[in-house]
């Protein structure tokens, strides 16, 4: 999903985000809430909802904040990956 994002995002055109990737921070709380959030350096830019057998109920991104090259259709092209099952 994160590799997705960086192609939605256009990062992977321009040279100077070598390094500016997203990441999913998975911790204690953000599992316990059942809430993982999307990130890039920086922010956090989105989030994983996922029920009770670590499956994808949800995904959201906010495109504006951090990241301003978003293609248009982000949030819609993302929701796939709703349904999967996210492997610890």
């Amino acid at each position: 999903m994160t590799k997705e994002l960086d192609m939605l995002a256009h990062l992977t055109e321009q040279d100077n985000y070598e390094f500016f990737h997203h990441y999913i921070l998975i911790d204690n709380c953000s599992r316990r809430e059942k809430c993982l959030n999307i990130r890039v350096p920086g922010g956090t830019v989105g989030g994983v909802w996922i029920d009770d057998n670590n499956v994808i109920t949800k995904i959201k991104i906010d495109t504006n904040y951090v990241v301003e090259s978003y293609q248009s259709n982000v949030n819609e092209v993302i929701q796939k990956f709703v349904g999967e099952e996210i492997e610890w």
